[in-house]
């Protein structure tokens, strides 16, 4: 492998991990965004909907790197 061939293998694997962890941390998000769109508030609903709605464009963007560097295979 060359160093280029390195680089690039190096570049996907952290794209991957990144992509992994943001999606973790967002998926918190998602679950308190939830609960706050079904609170009788209607200002909590209206909060809930913004963070969802930022949250749910962040989640587009990851999966617009996916075209550029698919996910890792799992190893047998």
């Amino acid at each position: 492998m060359t160093d280029a061939q390195s680089r690039i293998a190096e570049l996907e694997q952290l794209i991957s991990s990144i992509r992994h962890d943001v999606r973790g941390a967002l998926s918190s998000t998602r679950l308190v965004t939830d609960r706050m769109r079904a609170d009788p508030d209607e200002r909590m609903q209206k909060f809930g909907a913004t963070i969802d709605r930022a949250t749910q464009r962040i989640l587009d963007r990851l999966d617009d790197t996916r075209e550029v560097v698919p996910p890792r295979q799992a190893k047998p």
